[in-house]
């Protein structure tokens, strides 16, 4: 009886430590697909983008300061690159610039 009633207390504990489950915000992904995809003339950057859109609206659940901010740098300079090479460089150098460890 002992030990249910300490597993019942323990249970508790972790899962009032547990921030609340992130809501999908179906209206807001749609808005960052709209605000963000049309100006883009590259397929890679498209589904970078529209990735970025999804992490950050739909799938958010335990998204780090990092990781919002490494989708929001993807959103904010993809829409105007040309070329493969240049969405994958600007993919590369947010991932650097906000998801290091030496940030």
């Amino acid at each position: 009886m002992m030990i249910r009633l300490y597993a019942i207390v323990v249970i508790g504990m972790m899962a009032a430590a547990v921030p609340a489950v992130a809501k999908e915000d179906k209206e807001g992904y749609e808005t960052c697909i709209l605000e963000h995809v049309p100006p883009s003339e590259n397929a890679v950057a498209t589904n970078l983008m529209t990735n970025a859109c999804h992490r950050l609206f739909i799938d958010n659940f335990m998204l780090s300061d990092k990781d919002r901010a490494y989708f929001e740098c993807q959103l904010q300079y993809l829409p105007v690159v040309k070329n493969d090479q240049a969405a994958f460089q600007v993919k590369a150098t947010c991932n650097k610039r906000h998801r290091s460890l030496f940030n």
